[in-house]
């Protein structure tokens, strides 16, 4: 079982972090030019990922590489716990609940963005001063 959630863990944790670099990658070319220097945009781009101007797809593809992170501590903290490594298994769990915390809030904003956009294209308008 250790193997296991191990493999598991890496496998998704790494498709993960690809996609997560292709989104962060993307939204680089459309940051503010104080955020442009490689130190900055690497703090700016998950700000930007959800912003309003940003492409749904890049959107979604943002919230899945964060779910997928979350996937991936969780295996390694099963993995953690069929090993014996109850300290393994705190600090990962702990971490699993900080990623799908993030998640959710950044599912949320997404959905937000998605009904933003679907109104615009219905000729709605929306009210809410965002």
């Amino acid at each position: 079982m250790i193997e296991v959630f191990g493999f598991l863990a890496a496998f998704v944790g790494i498709l993960s972090a690809i996609r997560y670099q292709a989104v962060c990658s993307a939204v680089a070319d459309s940051l503010p030019s104080q955020f442009q220097d490689g130190l900055s945009s690497r703090f700016a781009a998950p700000v930007y990922a959800l912003h309003s101007s940003t492409p749904l797809k890049l959107q979604a593809d943002f919230v899945k590489s964060l779910a997928g992170g979350g996937v991936a501590i969780a295996c390694f903290a099963l993995s953690c716990y069929f090993g014996g490594r109850l300290d393994g298994v705190l600090l990962a769990s702990t971490g699993a609940v900080a990623i799908a915390y993030s998640a959710i809030k950044s599912w949320m904003t997404y959905r937000e963005n998605c009904h933003r956009a679907s109104a615009m294209t219905t000729g709605t308008r929306d009210d809410s001063g965002v």
